[in-house]
């Protein structure tokens, strides 16, 4: 049963609209007049519908010369109740001599699943600040509640030994306010590099050394590598970065444990990954997403602000850090870094 092309196409859901080697259109199906709301003309150039038409009219030509097939360019379109967010398909054209004579355009509306994501990580992007407001809110509670305590059985207070005591807390607590503060601020502030060629090879061995004489504890660090590890890194953040996943590790030991530190940095790669691992007690599934969240803590006596200080040095350096944790089994950082 031979059905008209033109059937076909008419029944698409998807835009479909071709054009010669010139970039002009030289034909569309009702689905793409649709998308760009009847302003399709025959004849017309493609690219100046959209409005990146220097970037199309680039990829048009490339398709043409060379027969570059491109999939998921997304462009914008005007449209009288805002822009559309459109994705296109390209693909070359050619007879049966193989010669290229035009493009076929295949496009997609993509507008409403944009603004789908817009809405869905607005709504991440509150939650999270909801959080790190809860954490804060709690952090200076717990804090005043401990201040207004001391200064109340202050008052009633006769011996200098108990007063001078009640004092000493009060001054213990108002120092941790303060200390938060000032963590909260440099969490705040854009962070500023310093690039340098820096060895992450040699930056972990000495940050391993630094380790061993900040936390005490039977514990064992294994340390890997394969590969040149040279990064450009502001080699002072990193070696904060690394310092807190390490502590963090003997910290979910509680003194007895392994942490393994690995370097991959394969020649046929363009980035070094780095694994700190431990066999401590692993973190909920349920709070894992919830662990670079600003002020999110599970320690009694954390600040809930150095792992979203690492994630944040690691962005600033164009990298990334995901985390995998087993309850009782233990928990990864893969710290991810483009090569120099």
């Amino acid at each position: 049963m031979n059905i008209p092309l033109g059937d076909v196409t008419s029944k698409m859901p998807s835009g479909l609209i071709t054009v010669d080697c010139t970039g002009k259109i030289t034909g569309h199906n009702p689905a793409s007049d649709r998308i760009f709301d009847g302003a399709l003309v025959t004849g017309s150039p493609l690219q100046r519908l959209v409005r990146e038409s220097s970037i199309l009219d680039a990829l048009l030509g490339r398709c043409m010369t060379t027969g570059e097939v491109f999939t998921r360019i997304e462009f914008n379109v005007p449209a009288p109740t805002g822009d559309k967010r459109i994705g296109i398909n390209l693909s070359p054209i050619t007879t049966p001599n193989g010669e290229i004579e035009g493009a076929i355009c295949l496009l997609s509306d993509l507008t409403e699943i944009v603004e789908l994501e817009s809405r869905i990580k607005l709504k991440e992007n509150f939650a999270a600040l909801g959080e790190m407001s809860a954490g804060i809110a709690h952090e200076f509670k717990n804090s005043i509640a401990t201040i207004v305590g001391y200064a109340q059985m202050s008052t009633s207070e006769t011996e200098l030994k108990a007063i001078q005591s009640y004092a000493r807390e009060i001054l213990k607590e108002s120092q941790a306010l303060s200390n938060m503060v000032t963590d909260f601020l440099n969490f705040a502030r854009p962070v500023k590099t310093s690039p340098n060629e820096t060895d992450l090879v040699e930056l972990l061995r000495s940050v391993i050394g630094d380790l061993r004489n900040l936390r005490q504890g039977q514990y064992e660090v294994r340390f890997l590598s394969s590969g040149e590890a040279l990064v450009d890194c502001d080699p002072t953040l990193m070696r904060q970065s690394f310092l807190n996943l390490l502590i963090n590790a003997t910290e979910a030991l509680t003194g007895t444990g392994t942490i393994t530190v690995i370097v991959e940095a394969p020649a046929d790669r363009t980035h070094v990954r780095v694994l700190v691992e431990d066999t401590g007690h692993g973190v909920p599934q349920e709070l894992l997403g919830k662990i670079f969240f600003p002020f999110f803590t599970t320690k009694p006596h954390g600040t809930g602000l150095g792992l979203s200080l690492v994630q944040k040095i690691m962005l600033a350096h164009n990298g990334r850090i995901e985390v995998h944790s087993s309850e009782g089994k233990g928990t990864r950082f893969t710290v991810t870094l483009p090569k120099k």
